[in-house]
């Protein structure tokens, strides 16, 4: 029975990191979607896990237990802020997103399992987007086509948007699985498989050069840097065989994506484009201030979880294109600071920021006892892949079901 609520969680995880389609085509509810059918699973193990924990069937590490407790000292913080939440539905939006994480984390600590297996669901992942962001850059049309039929509409605006920008949209966080592909072959013998993973490899650092998006660049660049670093062996020839992939891998994706965009990732690191490339980081600099102002007004709840476009100068709000797509986006942009810092501050508070700022400190301060301490490889790999994932919310939103999910679910599988 054990292994059913097993596969369920390992299937729960899979639906969480690739993107959000319709379970029943004809019918576009927001509703029969794939990432509420992972909540399912994940709510439904979640009630069996707290009921063999109430009937002292398993019985939880103390590590695991000290993971819980954090995570809900961290869900106090983001409760607390619908004292000061003025719009309650985009409050509990992002508040379900929240819950189902903590919920993850307490099936997976509870029910226990391998961290063999979790790598194999993120390979399959990254194979999977692999061939979804194939066919929106190489066949647009037939992609369109298509997933307006499959994919939730709420991610797919965002696809679209964003492929109209020449980038490739889908916010799963394939690039965190570089260091277990590392880990494989490093024990791989047969060549025949280490090709295999070569070809995986380039399966999730392709996209992530194709994308033009830079934040995805560079948590592709610290996983492989750190993993260069961390878990590869002596043999020189190796290191170099790897780091040689990488760069052609960057260099083929630089003239494929000036063939078809026009532009490339070295456009944009170089900001070539005075309105993609610079006023996106302007932005950014001009959230620090209104993010500070929001946490100022509101110390210890912060403006209240999801609030943020609801307390943001008129002026801020107001988005003036020709193009449908451009103003879309700019809305879109404007419902985040962009990082997990001015987030937090905002949202929920300074309290709750010098927390998570504590918080952080507390995860780098074992993962680094870990580091000097441990010859475990695949626990390293965990650890690389986690702070990869953690690079990510410095310059993104950090809202999402898959982000908040694989934020608590590393930490557990690094216990």
């Amino acid at each position: 029975m054990r292994r059913l609520w097993i596969l369920l969680l390992l299937t729960s995880i899979l639906l969480i990191k690739i993107p959000p389609f319709y379970l029943i085509f004809p019918l576009k509810s927001s509703l029969l979607t794939s990432h509420t059918l992972a909540r399912g699973f994940i709510l439904l193990t979640f009630g069996v896990a707290a009921w063999w924990q109430y009937k002292g069937k398993y019985n939880l590490s103390r590590q695991s237990k000290m993971l819980l407790y954090l995570f809900l000292a961290y869900l106090a913080f983001q409760s607390f802020s619908i004292v000061s939440a003025s719009n309650v539905t985009g409050f509990l939006q992002r508040y379900k997103d929240v819950v189902f994480p903590g919920m993850l984390l307490f099936a997976f600590l509870a029910v226990g399992i391998k961290r063999e297996s979790v790598v194999k669901i993120f390979l399959a992942a990254g194979i999977i987007n692999f061939a979804y962001q194939m066919a929106m850059f190489f066949l647009p049309h037939f992609f369109r086509t298509w997933a307006g039929e499959i994919v939730y509409s709420g991610h797919l605006e965002l696809v679209l948007i964003n492929l109209e920008r020449g980038r490739l949209f889908i916010e799963t966080y394939d690039e965190i699985a570089i260091p277990f592909i590392f880990v494989l072959f490093a024990q791989e013998k047969d060549n025949k498989r280490r090709l295999l993973l070569t070809l995986l490899f380039l399966a999730i650092a392709l996209p992530s050069f194709l994308s033009n998006f830079r934040s995805r660049v560079l948590i592709l660049g610290l996983a492989f840097i750190a993993s260069f670093l961390l878990l590869t062996g002596r043999k020189l020839a190796e290191k170099l065989g790897l780091l040689g992939a990488f760069v052609v891998f960057g260099a083929i994706a630089v003239v494929i994506s000036n063939t078809f965009f026009g532009f490339s990732i070295v456009d944009r690191f170089a900001l070539k484009d005075p309105q993609e490339d610079v006023k996106t980081l302007e932005g950014r600099v001009k959230n620090i201030g209104v993010s500070v102002d929001m946490g100022l007004a509101a110390p210890l709840t912060g403006v209240g979880l999801g609030n943020y476009f609801d307390n943001l100068p008129t002026s801020k709000k107001i988005s003036i294109s020709l193009f449908n797509w451009v103003r879309r986006e700019a809305e879109i942009a404007s419902t985040n600071p962009h990082n997990i810092f001015l987030q937090t501050l905002s949202e929920t508070g300074i309290v709750s920021l010098i927390f998570t700022v504590g918080l952080l400190l507390y995860f780098a301060y074992l993962d680094f006892r870990t580091l000097i301490g441990t010859k475990d490889k695949l626990r390293l790999a965990y650890i690389i892949s986690f702070w990869a994932l953690f690079s990510y919310s410095i310059f993104n939103p950090t809202t999402t079901l898959g982000y908040n999910s694989l934020f608590w679910l590393l930490r557990g599988l690094i216990i």
